[in-house]
């Protein structure tokens, strides 16, 4: 693969993990059966509810892509990618943020009986002050109660402000330093943690960033040591590949806290240092799929497909918008239609709203971003210039 291309493979892996989160957030919203438990939270079709672990992905891909530039030495300065960053984050997310505004202030019924009592709390609180401020600052901690997909933004957000910093270091160590940074972030998470040993915890505190900053660092390690990765995958049997597809699979989708073994051995300790332990399993599980999505032929070949790496384009619009739609459309609809149609009715709006937020608010966000970097940059060079030539 040459050394310049774009990573398509990579967009459609986003997309279908961002409308893996969307059925996870369908499942979690209907009370389930022993049945619905064995077969989606146990058994074979885990992988249709593994919204958890998307995210996760989303961080090991997010450290992928963003650290590419840097390898490369095409990434000018702090300034350009952080303007970059904010504009490709920010602008579609207050869009989404001020739509669910308007969603809940119109479309709220109240609790629905039948439901789970996660979907039930959601759209209740009152829209004020605080909870503007929340939403507008976004790194700050805090759990939305309009958008639950908010509390990943938060830690992307953070981390992508510190992401040039951690590069400094990244292209200059090994692997094996790379790694040993990695675990010593979330390391440095847990000893915050029990410093602090805060009552409430929102899942969106300072100490869970630095253990998902771990998760970015990975992401870069792929990208800095990809062509060695390619190399390596290459010479691996049909049998070591099957066998090693499986083992990723497995610690991807079952080490989780609500597996009945896991539950077992780590039922007794905090549940932030079982997130840890979460997000580490997760990240080993999703380094052999994103290996397998670059490097495997048969992988390659079926991510390439236009209509999926279409769904990797739209795939933050997605995932912004999905449970805006999914609540709006169970307000509006409950009453009359039954929870599948809904959810047919919520997939497709949910597609045709995300496409045209690409097209509308996403390219236009990062058009913007590569204006204003570019603006600058051309100031700063006609300053140089002026400068070296005595004008």
């Amino acid at each position: 693969m040459n050394q310049n291309s774009r990573y398509e493979e990579l967009d459609s892996i986003r997309g279908i993990a961002a409308l893996l989160v969307m059925f996870s957030h369908m499942y979690e919203i209907l009370p389930g059966s022993r049945l619905s438990k064995l077969l989606f939270e146990y058994g074979p079709l885990r992988l249709l509810i593994s919204g958890g672990e998307s995210v996760i992905l989303f961080f090991v891909l997010s450290g992928f892509v963003l650290s590419l530039p840097f390898y490369k030495n095409k990434q000018s300065n702090y300034i350009s990618f952080a303007v970059k960053r904010i504009c490709r984050i920010y602008i579609p997310y207050i869009v989404a943020i001020i739509v669910a505004f308007g969603c809940k202030e119109m479309f709220y019924t109240g609790r629905i009986v039948g439901l789970t009592s996660w979907f039930n709390i959601f759209w209740t609180n009152p829209i004020n002050s605080k909870v503007v401020t929340d939403h507008m600052l976004l790194v700050d901690s805090f759990l939305s109660n309009l958008n639950p997909v908010v509390w990943s933004l938060v830690h992307e957000m953070r981390i992508s402000l510190v992401f040039p910093i951690l590069m400094l270091l990244l292209v200059r160590i090994d692997w094996k330093k790379g790694v040993g940074l990695s675990i010593l972030l979330s390391i440095i998470s847990v000893v915050t943690f029990f410093a602090f040993n805060p009552a409430d915890v929102t899942g969106t505190e300072f100490f869970a960033t630095i253990n998902y900053t771990a998760m970015f660092v990975i992401g870069a390690l792929i990208a800095k040591y990809r062509l060695e990765i390619q190399k390596r995958f290459i010479t691996l049997s049909k049998k070591f590949k099957v066998l090693l597809l499986l083992t990723g699979l497995l610690m991807y989708l079952y080490f989780h806290p609500s597996f009945a073994i896991k539950m077992l051995i780590f039922n007794n300790i905090s549940p932030f240092y079982r997130t840890v332990i979460d997000s580490w399993a997760v990240t080993f599980g999703a380094v052999i799929i994103i290996v397998f999505a670059m490097y495997s032929a048969t992988f390659t070949r079926i991510l390439k497909n236009k209509g999926i790496n279409f769904l990797g384009k739209i795939s933050y619009s997605l995932y912004l918008v999905h449970l805006i739609v999914l609540f709006t459309c169970i307000h509006l609809l409950h009453s009359t239609l039954p929870i599948w149609i809904i959810y047919i009715i919520c997939v497709i709006v949910t597609l045709v709203i995300s496409s045209l937020m690409y097209f509308t608010i996403e390219k236009p966000s990062m058009n913007l971003g590569r204006f204003l970097t570019r603006s600058a940059s051309k100031v700063e060079k006609g300053t140089i210039t002026k400068h070296a030539t005595g004008l």
